[in-house]
C-alpha cells in the first residue's frame, strides 16, 4: 500500500462529524446564482436547508506570466446576483478535473490551501453565512488516487483546524474501492452511472442494472465515514452520428437531426430513482444528514411532481 493510501485509510476512519442536522439538500451547478421565483418556492416547499453551491472548477490554465507554463487554476467562477435565501446553509463546492489534479503532484498541500482559501473567501464575500462544510468533487482514478488522497488529507487538516469539515463526492463505481480519500464525510452520486458514449447504453444518467453490482457486498469496512446520497432530477439527450457519440443535447425535444443522426432521450423516472434509493439505503444505511437532489433548475425540476420530489427527499 502506498504512503498516501495508508494516510487516506487512517484519516477516513470512524470520525463523527461535529455537525449533524438532518435536512433536505440540493446542488446548485450554474455559473450564475440568481434563483427564479419558482426555484425559491421549491426550496421553501420542500424545506431545503442546505445548498451545495459550485463556486468554481479547477482546470489546467496557461499562465501568461510564465512562457509555456500550464498550472491548475479556477475557471467558470460563479457570480452571485442574488442573496442566499434566509435559513439555508451553504456548502461551497469545487469540481477538480483529472488533468488539473495531475499537475498538483508534489504540491498537494500548497494547492489544498489555495483551493480552500478561495472557497471560503468567495463564501465570505457573497455573504453565504457560517461555513461548516466544504466539498471537493473529483472523479479520481487508480492512477490519480495518491495525488487526490494527499490533496484531501491536507485540505481536511487545514479545514478541521478552522472548525470546518471536508466532504468528498463518491461515484457509484468508486463505492467498493478498497480506500477512499481522506474526508469527514462523503456524498455518493447516484447519477451518471452508465457509459454515455456507448450506443447500447439504455440510460447513462441512471440505470438500476448499472448500480446493482456495487451494492451486492454492502459497505466496505475500510471506509466508514458518514454518507449522504445525491439523486438525479435532470435529463438530456445524447446525440449519435452514424452510431458514434457526437454530443450531449440539453433539449432533445427541439433538436434537429442530420443524416445518420439519432438522439437517445435520457431522464430517470421517479420509480427508477426510488428503486436505487432503496437499494443503497439497504446496503449502506440511511443518509447521515441529507438526501440531496441534483440540481436547482426549474426547467428540470418541473418534470417531477411535488409528491415525487418529496418521496426522493424522504427518510425512513
Amino acid at each position: 500500500m502506498s504512503a498516501s493510501k495508508h494516510l487516506a485509510g487512517q484519516m477516513t476512519g470512524c470520525q463523527q462529524p461535529q455537525h449533524a442536522n438532518p435536512t433536505n439538500a440540493i446542488y446548485h451547478w450554474k455559473t450564475l446564482f440568481n434563483p427564479s421565483a419558482e426555484e425559491l418556492a421549491f426550496l421553501e416547499e420542500h424545506d431545503v436547508g442546505r445548498l451545495y453551491i459550485r463556486m468554481f472548477d479547477i482546470a489546467p490554465t496557461r499562465d501568461d506570466k510564465v512562457y509555456d507554463c500550464v498550472l491548475p487554476a479556477p475557471i467558470a467562477t460563479t457570480r452571485f446576483d442574488a442573496p442566499i435565501p434566509e435559513g439555508i446553509e451553504v456548502i461551497p463546492t469545487t469540481y477538480i478535473t483529472l488533468d488539473a489534479l495531475r499537475l498538483m503532484e508534489g504540491s498537494e498541500a500548497y494547492y489544498a490551501q489555495l483551493i480552500v482559501d478561495r472557497l471560503l473567501a468567495m463564501a465570505s464575500y457573497n455573504e453565504c453565512g457560517e461555513i461548516r462544510e466544504v466539498q471537493f468533487d473529483c472523479d479520481w482514478t487508480e492512477s490519480t488516487f495518491d495525488i487526490y488522497a494527499a490533496l484531501t488529507a491536507n485540505a481536511k487538516s487545514y479545514l478541521n483546524d478552522q472548525g470546518i469539515e471536508l466532504s468528498i463526492t463518491i461515484r457509484v463505481h468508486q463505492v467498493d474501492d478498497y480506500e477512499w480519500p481522506a474526508a469527514n464525510r462523503g456524498v455518493v452520486m447516484l447519477y451518471n452511472t452508465g457509459a454515455i458514449k456507448h450506443a447500447n447504453t439504455r440510460n447513462s444518467i441512471l440505470d438500476v442494472v448499472d448500480v446493482m453490482p456495487y451494492v451486492r457486498n454492502g459497505r466496505n469496512p475500510n471506509v466508514d465515514i458518514p454518507l449522504d446520497y445525491a439523486y438525479p432530477t435532470f435529463g438530456w439527450g445524447v446525440k449519435f452520428r452514424n452510431g458514434e457519440f457526437h454530443s450531449i443535447v440539453s433539449d432533445p425535444q427541439s433538436a434537429t437531426l442530420g443524416e445518420g443522426e439519432t438522439i437517445r432521450d435520457e431522464r430517470p423516472t421517479v420509480e427508477e430513482v426510488l428503486t436505487v434509493k432503496e437499494l443503497f439505503v439497504k446496503a449502506f444505511g440511511e443518509p447521515y444528514q441529507s438526501n440531496i437532489i441534483y440540481h436547482l433548475d426549474n426547467e428540470e425540476l418541473k418534470n417531477y411532481t411535488n409528491d415525487e420530489i418529496s418521496q426522493i427527499f424522504s427518510r425512513n
